[in-house]
């Protein structure tokens, strides 16, 4: 809707201009420059109608982590020939179909789709696409396949891949995959060797702590399956430690202390260490929110066995109980999310149905006024002598040139409260992002929304947008991106933008009512995106140092 909003604005400065004194002092000038004004709107007109799908594959990259089924019917609306309405972008669409497969754990078309990616990635130059397809595939053939030797032709183009993009997270992620293998293959030592030759470095990846977290919970993993119990205490100590590390979403370090404090009670187990079996039990216990349907099993199966081994007959019965319990709430779950992800389908199309027609409704209105403003251009051509009289009488008075002036200076004087008013927000945004009460934090939140509107219809009407309007407030940053980094879409450049302005993972999920994990996610992607940037440097690094001298007017 505000691209038709656009093209009506032009139409009506179109009509200032014949009606300008400008038109009489030099009229042939005129007639040139009204010629070449209905140009540039008929290539407005033909940029916002350019290849709409490509929104679809934008759509669905934004909510991929959150809602991987939702992101699948984006994708399936783009109609065939898909290489003809995504051309350009069909790395990146196939790329998402596999992601959505391994998702849902349709092996067949996880290899299809990201054979496609890869495809298109080497056509399209897209090297971070072709990297993270060449991974995927490797996974795909040794795990799933058993197939080595095709395996590590794929990890081979990973690497080569991640290199040509400079990714060095991708390498980094690269150089762990034989350690996995090594793992996966129970050949502990070897899994061992691979990453302490490694680990160090790891340890350097300062902007995404999950590499070297991952290191140290294969080694603790290894020494536990070696019954090296103090090598596997030492390392299981060094990725405690890393609980407090930013970098680090908290929901996924619990994810794999909860498999280690599983594995080193198993380990007790077996070798009859009951006081320290009960001891892991405790600590496996505490992080039941962070559990996974099989590591639920797992402690509960361990629980039945810690109480037959000291002969507790009557908590042995209860957790029977219990596991009996989880496993029928289990099945009510997954009753539950096959109703909520039918309906979820349903309004989606519904959804997807209305923005459809609401489309073809703005293209229609965009044509009309194409249509106008081709019969206005004649008009002006052709009966220039009665225009011209129409224009004397309008030159006569210069007040409407200063009620006008007037206009547009209260009109900045809006825009600077406006400016100063988005100052404050960010300011309680960031104040919000300290509180640690869940329920004050939400309550907070809550309040700044209902602020927000409130003061919106103030600077604001009513498809206006205020998160779209600091965007314009800041258009040199957004426009500048757009050209150093064309392959970013408006969402991760706007991330950018937080990111440059000072704001933390925290404070632009709290903001964006999102969650810190899905931040991290997007701004893995966004690096993964970003070509010629020194890979030494931070994304926030480079965005301040690059951005610098509009960091006044932003802040």
């Amino acid at each position: 809707m505000r691209d038709s909003v656009h093209l009506i604005i032009l139409f009506y400065l179109y009509a200032l201009l014949i009606s300008s004194r400008f038109m009489r002092k030099y009229p042939f000038n005129s007639i040139v420059f009204c010629f070449l004004f209905f140009v540039s709107c008929i290539g407005a007109f033909a940029q916002l109608n350019n290849n709409p799908f490509i929104k679809h594959i934008d759509s669905a990259t934004n909510i991929i982590d959150e809602n991987p089924k939702l992101a699948k019917l984006y994708l399936d609306s783009i109609p065939q020939p898909i290489e003809k309405n995504i051309e350009g972008r069909l790395a990146e669409y196939y790329q998402l179909k596999g992601i959505i497969n391994d998702d849902l754990d349709e092996q067949t078309l996880i290899f299809k789709n990201f054979m496609l990616a890869l495809k298109y990635a080497k056509i399209e130059e897209n090297y971070d696409v072709a990297g993270m397809s060449s991974l995927e595939l490797f996974y795909n053939t040794h795990l799933v396949k058993q197939d080595s030797v095709l395996a590590y032709k794929y990890l081979n183009e990973a690497k080569k891949y991640y290199a040509l993009a400079k990714n060095a997270n991708g390498l980094a992620e690269v150089m762990q995959m034989p350690a996995y293998v090594a793992l996966n293959n129970k050949n502990y030592n070897k899994s061992n060797a691979i990453v302490l030759k490694d680990l160090e470095y790891y340890k350097s990846i300062k902007d995404d702590g999950y590499y070297y977290m991952y290191a140290l919970f294969m080694l603790t993993t290894n020494y536990t399956n070696l019954g090296d119990i103090n090598n596997a205490h030492k390392y299981f100590n060094l990725l405690k430690e890393l609980e407090n590390d930013a970098t680090i979403p908290e929901s996924l370090h619990k994810k794999h202390m909860v498999t280690l404090y599983s594995d080193i009670a198993d380990f007790h187990f077996e070798n009859k260490a009951l006081d320290s079996l009960q001891m892991y039990l405790q600590k496996f216990g505490a992080l039941r929110s962070a559990m996974n349907e099989h590591d639920t099993r797992n402690y509960f199966r361990l629980k039945l066995d810690y109480y037959d081994q000291i002969n507790d007959v009557a908590l042995k019965k209860a957790f029977k109980d219990s596991l009996r319990n989880f496993e029928a709430l289990q099945m009510n779950k997954t009753l539950d999310a096959s109703i909520k992800i039918n309906e979820d389908l349903i309004q989606t199309e519904t959804a997807l149905e209305s923005e459809i027609k609401k489309k073809q409704i703005h293209r229609y209105v965009i044509i009309l006024l194409g249509v106008l403003l081709l019969m206005l251009s004649i008009i002006v051509i052709t009966k220039y002598k009665k225009i011209k009289v129409a224009i004397l009488e309008y030159t006569k008075s210069d007040k409407e040139f200063s009620f006008l002036k007037s206009n547009h200076e209260k009109l900045k004087v809006k825009v600077r409260g406006l400016e100063d008013y988005i100052i404050e927000v960010k300011k309680e945004v960031k104040a919000i992002s300290t509180i640690h009460n869940i329920a004050e934090q939400k309550e907070k939140i809550k309040e700044l929304y209902k602020n927000i509107h409130h003061n919106a219809s103030t600077f604001l009407a009513k498809e206006e947008n205020y998160l779209e309007l600091i965007n314009d407030l800041n258009i040199d940053f957004f426009t500048q991106m757009k050209a150093l980094h064309p392959k970013l879409n408006d969402s991760e450049i706007t991330i950018c933008y937080y990111l440059f302005i000072g704001f933390k993972n925290k404070e632009i999920a709290a903001f964006l009512n999102s969650s810190t994990r899905a931040i991290e996610s997007k701004r893995y992607r966004i690096s993964k995106k970003m070509e010629g940037i020194d890979t030494n440097a931070t994304l926030v690094e480079y965005l301040n140092e690059t951005f610098k001298e509009t960091k006044t007017r932003s802040i």
